[in-house]
């Protein structure tokens, strides 16, 4: 099985400039950090290298006699497609980098540029080209600490839920992610992102609540400044929300999604994106429709992919595995050693309604694991505003702990009995009560000896 070499292991990096002075600079800089740096003033010697030895990334100059920056990307493209080039231009210069992007370049770096700055977006280019190599079949343990919590059980809804983000990821489709707030509209969004060919490039957000009026329009689709699906070129746009998106920003959508083109609102030009959308709402969108509030044919071109989300309360029985995740993550992040919770603990968590879904659990459940003194949670550390949401339940929280606690009971006399022959006497003693009182806890509990019930 191959292994992740370590990102600074000696990567080989091919950079080209015809300034002998910012190769030089490039070289030393690379260098301190353990890169293996060959240097070229000239593209046409940096290509000859290229075609003889192997590299983890290129870092090459946009303006340069002869073969410039944009014509060694697309020949290196050619020799190795999975090699990430990254591009270094003067201010002023961005638009043809943006460019070259779109063109396929990894990323892009203006002069002048700090040394953490070109170091920060070799590393990534490097582990980026490493990954890509990899062909192993990652340990079970890694993969229960990539899957997000929200998506951990076997219920109905969560196998449904996985089955649905491994089927449509692949694709480029459009996807409508219908659930309540903190259902996970964003967390499966993103993982329909890591799951596809896209994983590489960026997973841009918009919530379109946020950002009110004319201004979402221009967030999402530029102005002074470029739009968010411009800096999603290539990789994926999650626009939550949706149903609050103004008219205006709705008809612009829906060509974008139509020709792929985004079109200034005065010239009329239009610039072409590779963007795959996914949007999130939790309104119902055809109640919207019928309300005259959201375009039907924008709605039409919405529902092509749609994946609901369930709300907590009709996943107790992923309960378990969803707190057991979040714990686990708490603790990395909060240096913290939680082992989990207790039983009676676990039954009054599924109990509660939770009105705020995953978002309001991993609230809670991130302030029980700082304020607790113990490495178990029990009931008392659920917070009191948890438990107002479902006031029925703290009158019935004595029930609860009496029913955890004749399961515990019942559990340690039927193994004693057992590991006893049976001996009512001798497991009195063991447990250190009378047989007298051993006797009528048997009875409370209905526990069975010589097929009798005591």
């Amino acid at each position: 099985m191959k292994t992740l070499e370590p990102v600074n292991a000696k990567a080989r990096v091919l950079v080209v400039d015809d300034e002998k002075n910012i190769v030089t600079v490039l070289k030393a800089i690379l260098e301190k950090r353990e890169f293996e740096v060959d240097g070229f003033s000239s593209a046409r010697d940096a290509l000859d290298s290229l075609r003889k030895n192997h590299y983890d990334a290129a870092v090459t100059d946009l303006y340069m006699p002869e073969v410039d920056g944009m014509a060694f990307l697309a020949e290196s493209r050619r020799l190795y497609p999975s090699l990430p080039v990254v591009m270094i231009t003067a201010f002023g210069t961005v638009d043809s980098a943006v460019d070259a992007i779109k063109k396929g370049a990894f990323d892009y770096v203006t002069k002048p540029f700090e040394q953490s700055e070109i170091v920060q977006v070799v590393q990534k280019a490097v582990n980026t080209s490493r990954l890509s190599r990899l062909d192993v079949e990652p340990a079970q343990e890694a993969i229960e600490n990539v899957v997000p919590p929200i998506l951990r059980g076997e219920s109905p809804a969560a196998r449904a839920l996985r089955d649905s983000i491994a089927r449509v990821a692949p694709t480029p489709s459009v996807v409508l992610l219908l659930g309540e707030t903190g259902t996970g509209k964003e967390v499966v969004a993103e993982e329909i992102h890591r799951k596809s060919d896209r994983a590489w490039q960026d997973l841009v957000r918009v919530n379109c609540a946020a950002v009110a009026g004319i201004s979402v329009e221009q967030e999402i689709f530029g102005g002074t400044k470029p739009g968010r699906i411009e800096l999603a070129h290539k990789g994926t746009l999650f626009l939550d929300e949706i149903s609050e998106l103004p008219a205006d920003a709705q008809g612009r959508l829906l060509e974008f999604l139509e020709t792929g083109q985004v079109r200034h609102p005065l010239t009329g030009d239009g610039n072409r994106f590779d963007v795959r959308v996914v949007v999130g709402t939790r309104k119902d969108l055809q109640k919207a429709v019928k309300d005259g509030a959201f375009r039907e044919d924008l709605w039409y071109r919405l529902n092509v992919v749609p994946i609901g989300l369930a709300p907590l309360r009709e996943r107790k029985e992923d309960m378990p595995a969803i707190v057991d995740g979040v714990i686990h993550r708490l603790n990395t992040r909060l240096n913290k050693a939680v082992t989990g919770v207790d039983a009676a603990c676990m039954e009054l968590l599924r109990s509660l309604p939770w009105p705020g879904n995953f978002r309001q659990l991993e609230n809670t459940l991130e302030r029980m694991v700082v304020m607790a003194g113990e490495t178990l949670l029990v009931p008392r550390h659920v917070p009191d505003d948890a438990r107002q949401e479902h006031p029925e339940d703290l009158s019935n929280f004595r029930e609860i702990v009496r029913r955890q606690t004749h399961s515990l009971e019942r559990e340690l006399i039927e193994r004693a009995l057992e590991e006893l022959d049976g001996n009512v006497t001798r497991t009195a003693e063991y447990l250190g009560i009378s047989r007298k009182g051993l006797q009528l806890k048997m009875k409370e509990l209905g526990i069975k000896r010589d097929g009798e019930t005591i």
